[in-house]
């Protein structure tokens, strides 16, 4: 056997049946420890290796073979291997090829080894060979550098190696992670060498796992998404922020202030207006700081201070564009904000800086924020929901857009995976030219990088809900900022007891004119009706057991009712869960499509496309959520971990993370999974 004592192989297999054990008792002779991940197979792959002196990993389900190989390289690295060979397991390596990784992994100890079939371009199904080539080219690109065999997944990975790349790729991206892994390195300098091994193909072989249609869309998106972020990884750019000399001065500075006079901590919050959310998840961080600690100001458009009722702290006016423009703009996927647009925030956000002279900015939607609080040298945290995170796993869904509006759901969705990283680009695109044009260096064009840069990127989020993966210190969660109106309505009192009832607000950001199909789909099932209308048009009670209001006090409404019926928004669902009850989202824009998806997939509520909702299928949802006692379980379980999780500590040590970068702790580690042998 070659001397690989610290040495792993790993095997993503899924149904292997008929060639798993011929390839693992041929790497035996070669690498003691063999790692098989049967990736949710229905064929007795794993009994194929019962005798076998092997770990099995076994999935519940086909994962893909991403996910697969991440459960066997992180089992590596638990181990202590030092380095990680892969090689698939349906015969199409040669295991005895295992050495020849091995040599060029001592002469390149730090880079990537790829196994090269490519040189007996005789023995390659023509077709194969094309479709090769025109990857090598594409990936060659994205990694700015060349490369061959990029499809091989006969590799050698270095333990330091793959533990750096791992925050930057999709481990669930299945076929397309091995190509993502190859252009992140070769975009952070890592070496990558191929070695010429033997091509196996033949009629023996099973039909490969590659599905032309999902797999070629999923690699093409991926390789897009990496050409239109080329310029700079963000993870470079935060270093580069904080190495630059005007923040660390700041920060000096106000340590320096601290220590002479441990006076209060002047923090200044800036919310965008374009919807009530952002400017009431402000206020309630604001009131929730101790102002014997805190000197606290708040910045933002005056058009829902009526809403928030009596602030006990000073705010400072500045302009943000129109709500309905900009929800006009989203729905036509147009620019959120134009170069002029942001130009004006700039200027409105330094001159409020300048007034107040914070010694640190929280900004919630504020995108201007990436711009002026570097000009002003001012620590800035940005709130985010963590699906925005570059290192979440949201499912994106097709938002009511025209091509869904036009084509439907299912064409729509199709045809959105493949456009969404060019929208994203664009939507990037404005922001960026503000950047240069003040002597800063661009962002990655891609939506998350925008929302999320910041000195600290706070998620308001659960993160039992919207789970994050390998993030940087500076991103922590905040958790879950839930707001109430204040007052409750004349009718209040008058609410029957024991008859079903619906809490429905579609807030000022969903498509209002659901709410009276929702009434109706209610109304005739007999349920009591609580609805909201966020000021946008005066309801008339015309039904029985309708009741009015243009605000209500969300949590308690929400405790009070039996389900919430909500655009999907982050706002009504904290109001939700914090109660324990179930939500039918009917979202619109994609925000909320992300939101919702998490809810829908934690159990805790259901999902209906607004663009084609009607009576008879919110009453189907509703019926579905109503004859189903999970949905509560789900929901209440959530509850806890939300009281569980916030606490008024938690954002006093994020600031002080801000001003002292060196006090956020790393995020957990993922979970083990079990293994058998």
């Amino acid at each position: 056997m070659t001397d690989a004592g610290h040495h792993a192989l790993v095997i993503p297999a899924y149904n292997e049946a008929f060639t798993i054990r011929d390839v693992v008792a041929g790497a035996l002779r070669h690498i003691a420890r063999v790692i098989i991940v049967d990736d949710g197979s229905t064929d007795g792959t794993a009994i194929a290796l019962s005798d076998l002196p092997v770990t099995v990993l076994r999935h519940d389900r086909n994962r893909g073979k991403g996910a697969a190989l991440w459960s066997g390289i992180r089992e590596a690295l638990e181990g202590g291997a030092t380095a990680i060979v892969t090689i698939d397991g349906d015969g199409q390596h040669a295991p005895q090829d295992i050495p020849i990784l091995l040599a060029a992994h001592r002469q390149f100890p730090s880079g990537i080894i790829i196994g090269s079939r490519l040189h007996n371009r005789h023995l390659i199904p023509a077709a194969r060979y094309a479709a090769n080539r025109i990857a090598n080219f594409w990936i060659s690109w994205a990694a700015g550098r060349r490369l061959d065999d990029t499809q091989s997944g006969f590799r050698l990975y270095p333990a330091e190696t793959i533990r750096s790349l791992y925050a930057a790729c999709d481990w669930k991206a299945g076929f397309a992670l091995e190509s993502e892994i190859l252009i992140e390195a070769g975009r952070r300098g890592i070496g990558i060498h191929a070695v010429p091994v033997s091509t196996v193909y033949g009629s023996h072989l099973r039909r490969s796992h590659f599905r032309q249609g999902r797999d070629i869309s999923r690699i093409t998106r991926m390789v897009a998404k990496k050409l239109l972020a080329r310029r700079m990884d963000v993870d470079g750019l935060c270093r580069s922020l904080y190495a630059s000399s005007s923040i660390p001065t700041k920060r000096r500075r106000v340590r320096d202030r601290m220590e002479r006079s441990r006076g209060p901590v002047r923090v200044l919050f800036i919310a965008e207006s374009v919807s009530l959310a952002h400017v009431a998840r402000a206020a309630t961080l604001a009131r929730s700081l101790d102002p014997d600690r805190y000197d606290v100001h708040l910045a933002c458009d005056s058009r829902y201070l009526p809403v928030l009722g009596p602030l006990p702290f000073p705010v400072h006016r500045i302009s943000s564009i129109d709500g309905e423009l900009f929800q006009d703009r989203l729905a036509k996927g147009d620019q959120l904000y134009s170069v002029d647009d942001l130009r004006g925030y700039v200027k409105e956000d330094l001159s409020a800086m300048e007034n107040v002279q914070p010694d640190v900015v929280v900004g919630d939607f504020r995108l201007s924020l990436s711009v002026s609080a570097r000009l002003a040298g001012i620590p800035y945290a940005a709130i985010v929901n963590a699906h925005w995170s570059p290192y979440a796993r949201p499912r994106y869904r097709v938002p009511e857009l025209a091509i869904s509006a036009r084509f439907g759901p299912r064409l729509g969705q199709l045809l959105f995976n493949l456009i969404r990283p060019f929208v994203f680009a664009q939507q990037a695109a404005p922001l960026n030219r503000v950047r240069r044009e003040q002597g800063l260096a661009p962002l990655p064009y891609s939506l998350p990088h925008v929302f999320c840069d910041a000195d600290a990127t706070w998620y308001a989020d659960l993160p039992e809900l919207i789970p994050t993966f390998g993030t940087p210190p500076h991103h922590r969660y905040v958790g879950p900022v839930v707001w109430d109106y204040g007052e409750r309505p004349w009718w209040w009192a008058s609410l029957e007891e024991g008859r079903p009832t619906a809490y429905v607000t579609m807030g000022t950001s969903g498509m209002a004119h659901l709410t009276r199909l929702i009434v109706q789909a209610l109304t005739d099932l007999g349920w009591q009706v609580l609805v909201a209308t966020a000021g946008r048009s005066d309801y008339p009670r015309v039904r029985e057991g309708l009741w009015v209001a243009p605000y209500l006090p969300g949590t308690a409404a929400a405790a009070r009712a039996d389900l919430v019926i909500c655009n999907g928004g982050s706002g009504t669902l904290y109001q939700a869960l914090a109660a324990g009850t179930p939500v039918l989202g009917l979202p619109s824009n994609l925000d909320q499509y992300l939101t919702m998806e998490y809810v829908r997939v934690a159990g805790a509520g259901e999902l209906l496309r607004s663009g084609t909702a009607t009576v008879e299928s919110i009453q189907r949802m509703v019926r579905r959520i109503q004859g189903s006692a999970t949905y509560t379980e789900r929901a209440r379980r959530l509850q806890q971990q939300l009281y569980r999780f916030c606490g008024p500590d938690r954002l006093d040590g994020l600031i002080a993370a801000v001003l002292s970068p060196g006090l956020i702790i790393s995020p957990e580690q993922p979970s083990r999974v079990s293994t058998g042998s």
